[in-house]
């Protein structure tokens, strides 16, 4: 029983740390380590995507004014790199100083914040136009497609054509050897005379034959040219539905390109404007708490200034009276001389004054007690925390 209990309360003590967290800085620290973060994969995103229009450009021109070769491939590569990473950067710190003047106005819209908006707009349509294009030039790939297939079209169109023209020579020269035999024999059936009858009956037949073999063979060579007009014909179609299919498919690249383009963006916004907007968050949230702690520090440091004549009063000395002080403090300040009362102790307690008998005396030098005042910590608002 006892040990089911203490599983109970472990899981208690879990859920308790958790659901203690569970305030802005708590719910939204992640979200704006990883938004914060993913905004710069956004920026190389957007670099990515504008290459593709920027370095072909580029690479025309420095080799059609400059340099051939590697080193006009270098340093358009170079160049494009350099001038993206730049462009992003400066969208960056447009987007990042709208985001801190538009919160510390409280939102509310001024002159300088529209000079900031107008000034981020105008680099955000521009990074936005240079990825839309790069990216529609990476997507279209159905002109290298199309002509590979035309290439594969014409070789396979020139293999069919061999074929169907070794077919086609059998009866070519088939019929040309009949043409030769019955021309020939015409000539031998002219000079025959006109009473050889059977002579000439035979020669006349065996020209009708010939004759009927030519034209059979005509016959076999316009099937065999069909055949081949229909298996090119195949081919060309095959070729226009994979351009077709080519075309297509670049649409749909073109469209998640320019979703992944427009995610980008947002995402770059996003993150700067959420880091911006967080940190303002967590300061006006904490404002009240931590500004009192501050107020005290830099209160603290002036006195000690004061006391210690900005280093002229050194180790050993004797510190001004408190009466004193509060008189010189009361003249110049609204401050209360119980804030001086517990600023003595204060420095008592952590040894920058040394108390002996009735008097004080300096115990740190003067670097030293600033540092001391610097890191001081109030431990008076920790059990405040408690109350």
């Amino acid at each position: 029983m006892c040990k089911h209990k203490d599983m109970d309360l472990k899981k208690y003590d879990k859920l308790r740390e958790k659901i203690k967290t569970k305030d802005f800085e708590g719910n939204n620290q992640g979200l704006d380590k990883w938004l914060y973060a993913f905004s710069f994969v956004g920026n190389i995103s957007a670099i990515f995507f504008a290459y593709f229009l920027v370095y072909p450009s580029l690479l025309k021109a420095i080799t059609l004014n400059f340099l051939t070769g590697f080193w006009g491939t270098a340093i358009a590569f170079l160049f494009t790199i350099v001038f993206l990473s730049i462009f992003e950067i400066t969208k960056r710190y447009f987007i990042k100083n709208f985001s801190n003047d538009y919160l510390d106005n409280k939102k509310k819209v001024n002159a300088q914040i529209l000079g900031w908006f107008a000034l981020s707009l105008s680099i955000v349509v521009l990074s936005f136009y240079l990825s839309i294009t790069g990216s529609k030039n990476l997507a279209t790939t159905s002109l290298h497609k199309n002509v590979v297939a035309e290439t594969e079209v014409s070789s396979k169109t020139d293999s069919l054509t061999q074929i169907y023209n070794a077919r086609k020579k059998i009866y070519e020269n088939d019929n040309e050897a009949l043409r030769k035999v019955n021309n020939d024999l015409r000539n031998t059936l002219v000079q025959t005379p006109i009473n050889y009858m059977s002579a000439r009956k035979d020669y006349q037949s065996s020209i009708d034959k010939n004759t009927k073999i030519i034209i059979d063979n005509q016959v076999e060579i316009t099937k065999i040219i069909t055949e081949e007009n229909i298996k090119i014909n195949e081919l060309r179609q095959g070729l226009n539905t994979q351009r077709s299919g080519n075309q297509t498919e670049d649409v749909k690249n073109i469209f998640l390109f320019i979703v992944i383009v427009i995610f980008n963006e947002v995402l770059i916004i996003g993150g700067i404007y959420f880091r911006e907007f967080f940190e303002h968050k967590l300061f006006e949230l904490n404002h009240q708490r931590f500004e009192k702690i501050y107020q005290k520090k830099d209160r603290y440091r002036i006195l000690t200034t004061f006391i210690y004549k900005k280093g002229n009063v050194t180790i050993g000395d004797a510190v001004i009276s408190g009466l004193s002080l509060k008189k010189i403090v009361g003249e110049n300040t609204n401050l209360s001389n119980k804030f001086v009362d517990e600023y003595l102790s204060d420095m008592d307690n952590i040894g920058i004054f040394n108390v002996v008998g009735k008097r004080r005396y300096i115990a740190k030098t003067y670097t030293e007690a600033l540092n001391i005042v610097e890191n001081f910590d109030n431990i008076t608002d920790i059990f405040n925390e408690m109350k």
